[in-house]
């Protein structure tokens, strides 16, 4: 509320009404929107942004600015107010960076940068995959190097506040989790093969000492663990909040963020990878397993502030699902953008199918919906906008100069897209 003060000098008067739009402007929604996209998918992972006229089809005339990387990765950037950070890989390898950008001229303003120990990877991964996530004060990356998962903070200008890593803790696949911040806690999952060990893990922003441990029920010796590599996600039930994170061993658990405790689980009988990452939205969750491309499990549900959650439906390998790119649920409706290049949309209380259809292309990139439109980046190049709803349209096809593996970001009425050799922003109206 903007307080008015009863015995006011005329100057003064005149002053306060002349800063009163300002004032209410700083009030507004709109005015802190800057700080919509901080993490991989915006604003509690849903995928959702702010833009207006957002072209449904574009050429290089429609860029604002576009910038060459120097190196590789598939994290997306994240933005707070006018400044955006991004993770890359010198295509070496040996080199791994977080840098910072000026999100509205794409002019570089620092790179951070440590030697990286190589490990193993999946032929489509690299050692840059995860997304940062960042707060008015830092950024935050947490990657894999050698045999143990590192977590790194620096400020906005690049300083190191503070370092930690876990040994021996590495998947068979590389990395790809990203970490999320709620309730002043950073938090991550990491897995060991070699120690069969599975963990979700507290951070204090400020110092990045441990506030909670949670182990997570790992296999036997003669069976195969199964790293999740999906990001976590935070949704607010009844006032309170919580983070909902995923393991095909371990099945669902939604933690308090301050404490770790567990809040709900629900376990499931789950035998595939889980690497897209859960789809919240509506009151509603749901998340996808797979193999070889394919999404071959899923479960959606209706979470609840205390006591086990409600089992929507569950849909198996010929219901459309994807297996990396993230499901999106908006309006009502649940969309499952496939690797090879078929979306089905579905009812999302229900489940039931609403519409099938085939865009072509392959896709790691996870959809996001901005203006109306789904929009989501291929391996191959192309960029494809998507009426939102339940009629199916391609609204627009657009050639990118390079393949497309990292998610969009959208910030300050700006699209973000990463491809596989540059960082490109579009300016709504």
């Amino acid at each position: 509320m903007v307080a008015f003060a009863i015995n006011q000098k005329p100057t003064d008067m005149i002053r306060f009404y002349l800063t009163l739009p300002a004032i209410l402007l700083s009030l507004h929604p709109a005015a802190t929107s800057a700080q919509e996209w901080s993490r991989f998918r915006g604003k509690d992972g849903s995928g959702v942004g702010r833009m207006t006229h957002l072209p449904a089809e574009f050429t290089k005339a429609a860029y604002d600015w576009a910038i060459k990387l120097e190196g590789v990765g598939h994290s997306s950037p994240v933005l707070w107010g006018n400044q955006l950070f991004l993770t890359v890989n010198r295509e070496s390898g040996k080199d791994r960076r977080i840098e910072s950008y000026d999100s509205n001229t794409g002019k570089q303003l620092w790179s951070w940068s440590e030697t990286l120990e190589e490990h193993n990877l999946h032929k489509h991964n690299n050692f840059a995959s995860s997304t940062p996530v960042v707060t008015a004060e830092a950024v935050f990356a947490v990657w894999g190097s050698g045999n143990k998962t590192e977590a790194v903070a620096l400020d906005h200008d690049g300083k190191l506040l503070w370092r930690r890593d876990w040994p021996a803790f590495s998947s068979d696949h590389g990395f790809g989790a990203s970490p999320v911040v709620s309730n002043a806690t950073l938090i991550l999952h990491t897995d060991s093969v070699e120690n069969r060990v599975s963990q979700v893990i507290g951070l204090d922003l400020k110092t990045g000492e441990t506030l909670w441990e949670v182990e997570r029920k790992t296999v036997g010796e003669d069976e195969k663990h199964l790293t999740a590599y999906n990001t976590p996600t935070t949704i607010q039930i009844d006032g309170q909040e919580m983070v909902v994170v995923l393991q095909t061993n371990d099945g669902w658990k939604a933690l308090d963020p301050a404490t770790g405790e567990v809040i709900w689980s629900h376990e499931g009988d789950y035998t595939m990878r889980s690497v897209g990452s859960i789809a919240s939205g509506d009151g509603m969750l749901f998340a996808t397993f797979g193999s070889g491309g394919n999404g071959k499990q899923a479960t959606a549900l209706k979470p609840t502030s205390s006591g086990a959650p409600e089992i929507l439906y569950e849909l198996g390998i010929a219901d459309g699902l994807g297996y990396v790119p993230t499901p999106l649920i908006h309006d009502g409706l649940l969309y499952l953008w496939g690797d090879g290049g078929v979306l089905t949309c579905r009812d999302a209380e229900t489940g039931a199918e609403v519409y099938r259809e085939r865009i072509g292309g392959n896709f790691f990139s996870s959809p996001v919906i901005v203006d109306g439109k789904i929009i989501c980046g291929s391996r191959d190049g192309e960029f494809i906008s998507v009426k939102l709803g339940p009629k199916f349209e391609i609204l627009g096809r657009s050639r990118l100069d390079s393949g497309m593996n990292a998610t969009p970001a959208i910030a300050n009425n700006r699209l973000y897209l990463r491809t596989d050799t540059h960082l490109i922003c579009i300016k709504g109206e």
